[in-house]
């Protein structure tokens, strides 16, 4: 008996004998920690996705503090019938932009529509230049209605923004700012809804699109969470149910399951960390670790009940306690491992740039070690507290169950010389998942969250088949000295920058000072097509610009140039939300910038796509640093617990080929590597090093008892080995349900999920067996029996007599 078992045994005697203390001990805890639950919030802020560190970000945040733009959201008006220059249908334009601007979200000077007072026509006059509200009123006659479509028409960068080019669509484009401390895009649009329902009829058909309407859908869905968490609780418990066949088998695993949610909450909200997307579905994680966890050490149990019952205990009380001290005796060392294990692994998670990855793996991390605790504690207290079953119920390993003569069977098969085979067919197997990943892309759409009858796919199709576009590239000038834009060839580069991108594939829109200062040259040149240039010197764009302030507002460049001309805003908006297409854009427009811009100017990009490709950098650079980081844990960890190099390679290997093929079959799939397989793979890895844990010690043991490969891969398998199954069943089943749900990001990380739980439990139970049978590691077979060779010497003289 090692001293780490006579510190089991005391520690598991320990708590059978103060077992009501201990319980009420942890009802006192569970009642603090549901108390913080009330601090949690639901937090969807765009800085939570983003890198904050990554220079697109930066541009990004320093673009909302100069320029606002974070937030907009399109507000697309068709008619049914004629084109928009209709009363009615400017009437609406007019209500929708009054009314927003009243919002207290709204950034008023970037609410924009033809009826904005920032929105104006520019006109050549015998006193220099005339600059003119674009719509002071609704025009009522086809004269004021023509004239209104004429002056539309002379300032082209209104043209596919606010007005379509065949003028069948309106907009009214608005920008919203967050609430750092209460971010809620639900609060937002709700206040939206009314106002844009206001005006909805039979002679106009309305869409909303851009990113605060993808927070409010998120928002929504997650909300519905809540639903899928009580469905997931009842397959896990049909689970527990098929896996013991009693109440009791049910409702222990049940309660450390709960329990471990309620504790992973109460600490999250102790510790001010929100629930977010991927947070929203970790609950369901904690609870299938927790029961699975549960499941192996009452797994244990009535094995050691039958064997108390089966020696002649007094009782069968006295044979319960027993076998609770001696569960915990056997189980316990693979349990502490598996789950430091689990914890260590989604606490690393921590070292990732982007604040959702890090709240998921406090969140799990929490779990997962709460979930230890409770199975520390409480199972055994419950345990010893509760009758003891009838000696029936546990009278039968259920031997003659179909998935126990499977396993028998395979158990044989690979204890019988077939080994290698199964090796060879895993390796194979991993060879063709492996063929995937030459199709594998790195890609984070927003609209590939939503599936494609969502109201927002629709909707954003609707306005990006009508108008410039509803996701935004902004370019960042920036240059040394005040006025500097005002340099003709700084201009210039803006045009030529604006100029590429207008050429390019999906993108329906640019604009920019530059635009304006153009439409200046034009009005004052008598509208010769020609002149729709920039000004060939810093003096005529410096005149050009104060005349247009004399009958102009201050506010109406602020979305385009600060207040110094020192930076500008190039708006970019693309009909594609694509996060790889818009980088390989920035990256064909880098010569562009280089050959245009004097020296001294630099051009940075951001807005909300470039936030997604930094996403993309970082969650490609961090996924796989962070499974090195895994690796290196589970390594440590596994040959620290089994005293063995070798042990820690038998653990990490079957982790990696899950790996391989879960990136195959992502790629078979069509999956792009975004933030939900990153959460997926660390899954993987912390809950399929239990399962290589417990059949590895499973395996030990039984060696040393039975003395046969043969009786020790059966028994670990039928037992162990059957308990990692009801494991795999419990996290596949619990996040099945979300595959139902109506929002892609959840169905698609449930597909992930499911795949890879499937891949690492059946790794687990026969890559991992088949390899350790072909190589007999000493860790488990001990060293081999010591040759004797008799001395030739000494035969030879026994000879000669």
């Amino acid at each position: 008996m090692t001293p780490d078992s006579n510190l089991l045994r005391r520690y598991a005697r320990f708590i059978v004998a103060r077992r009501v203390g201990v319980i009420a001990t942890l009802l006192l805890v569970t009642v603090f920690l549901c108390s913080r639950i009330g601090a949690l919030q639901i937090d969807t802020n765009p800085d939570i996705w983003a890198p904050q560190a990554h220079p697109y970000v930066q541009t990004t945040n320093t673009l909302e503090r100069v320029f606002g733009g974070r937030n907009v959201t399109l507000i697309g008006i068709t008619p049914r019938h004629g084109d928009v220059y209709q009363p009615a249908v400017l009437a609406k334009v007019q209500r929708i932009q009054q009314a927003v601007e009243q919002l207290p979200q709204a950034v008023r000077h970037n609410v924009v529509s033809l009826a904005a007072r920032k929105v104006k026509r520019i006109e050549g006059s015998e006193d220099g230049m005339a600059v003119r509200p674009m719509m002071e009123r609704v025009p009522q006659t086809e004269a004021e209605l023509s004239r209104l479509r004429a002056d539309v028409e002379s300032m082209p960068i209104y043209v596919n923004s606010l007005v379509s080019p065949d003028g069948r669509t309106v907009s009214v484009i608005a920008d919203f700012k967050v609430d750092p401390a209460h971010p809620s895009f639900t609060a937002m649009i709700s206040a939206l809804r009314p106002i844009v329902d206001a005006e909805r009829d039979d002679t106009v058909d309305i869409h909303l699109g851009g990113l605060p309407l993808h927070g409010y859908w998120l928002e929504f869905h997650m909300k519905k969470m809540p639903i899928y968490f009580g469905l997931a609780l009842l397959i896990i418990m049909a689970i527990q149910y098929a896996s013991f066949r009693s109440l009791q088998g049910m409702l222990l695993p049940l309660a450390t399951s709960v329990l471990s949610v309620v504790w992973a909450l109460g600490l999250m909200g102790m510790l001010g960390v929100h629930m977010d997307p991927i947070n929203s579905t970790t609950p369901i994680l904690i609870m299938a670790l927790a029961a699975g966890h549960a499941i192996q050490i009452l797994k244990r149990y009535d094995e050691e009940y039958r064997r108390a019952l089966a020696a002649g205990a007094e009782s069968t009380q006295k044979a319960s306690r027993l076998a609770v001290v001696e569960s915990l005796v056997r189980a316990g060392p693979p349990m502490l491992t598996a789950g430091l294990i689990a914890g260590a692994t989604f606490f690393s998670l921590y070292a990732t740039g982007i604040v959702m990855v890090q709240h998921f793996g406090m969140f799990a991390g929490c779990g997962a070690l709460g979930a230890l605790v409770l199975e520390l504690t409480l199972i055994p207290a419950l345990r010893s507290v509760l009758p003891a079953p009838a000696p029936r119920a546990s009278a039968s390993p259920g031997r003659n169950s179909v998935l126990d003569r499977l396993l028998h069977g395979l158990a044989r098969q690979l204890a019988g010389g077939r080994a290698a085979w199964f090796a060879g067919g895993a390796v194979t197997l991993l060879a063709a998942f492996a063929v995937g990943i030459v199709m594998l892309k790195v890609d984070n759409s927003v609209n590939g969250r939503h599936k494609p009858g969502s109201e927002y796919r629709l909707d954003n199709a609707a306005l990006n088949a009508r108008l410039g576009g509803t996701n935004s590239l902004i370019f960042l000038v920036d240059t040394p000295a005040q006025d500097g834009i005002k340099d003709p060839q700084v201009m210039r580069g803006i045009a030529a920058l604006q100029d590429f991108l207008n050429a390019q594939p999906h993108v329906g829109k640019t604009q920019s000072l530059v635009d304006l200062v153009k439409r200046m040259n034009q009005a004052m040149q008598g509208d010769a097509a020609a002149a729709y240039a920039v000004p060939a010197s810093r003096d005529l764009i410096t005149q050009y610009l104060f005349l247009y302030s004399l009958s102009g507002e201050p506010q109406d460049f602020e979305s385009y140039v600060d207040n110094d001309y020192r930076q500008a805003a190039v708006w970019a908006f693309l009909k594609s939300d694509s996060s790889a297409y818009a980088d390989s854009l920035y990256k064909a427009a880098l010569p562009v910038i280089q050959a245009n811009f004097p020296p001294g100017v630099t051009v940075r990009m951001g807005g909300s796509l470039p936030q997604n490709i930094a996403l993309n950098e970082v969650v490609t650079h961090d996924k796989f640093r962070n499974m090195g980081q895994m690796a290196v844990i589970v390594f440590v960890l596994s040959a620290i617990a089994f005293r063995s190099g070798v042990a820690g390679l038998f653990v990490v290997m079957p982790l990696l080929g899950v790996m391989l093929a879960n990136f195959g079959i992502m790629g078979w799939l069509g999956i792009p590597v975004d933030i939900s397989s990153t959460t997926s793979a660390a899954m993987a890895i912390g809950i399929g090093a239990d399962y290589e844990i417990y059949l590895l010690y499973r395996f030990r043991e039984e060696l040393n008892r039975l003395g046969s490969v043969e009786g020790a891969t059966v028994a670990s398998l039928t037992t162990s080995g059957k308990a990692v199954l009801f494991v795999a069943l419990s996290v596949v089943g619990g996040y099945s349900v979300l595959q139902v749900s109506d929002f892609s990001f959840y169905s698609t990380l449930s597909t992930l999920v499911i795949v890879t739980m499937a891949i690492s439990a059946l790794f687990a139970l026969f890559f991992l067996r088949a390899l350790m049978i072909v190589f007999r590691p000493r860790f488990i077979f001990g060293r081999p029996p010591a040759r004797v060779v008799a001395p030739q010497v000494a035969l030879a003289g026994a000879g000669g007599e």
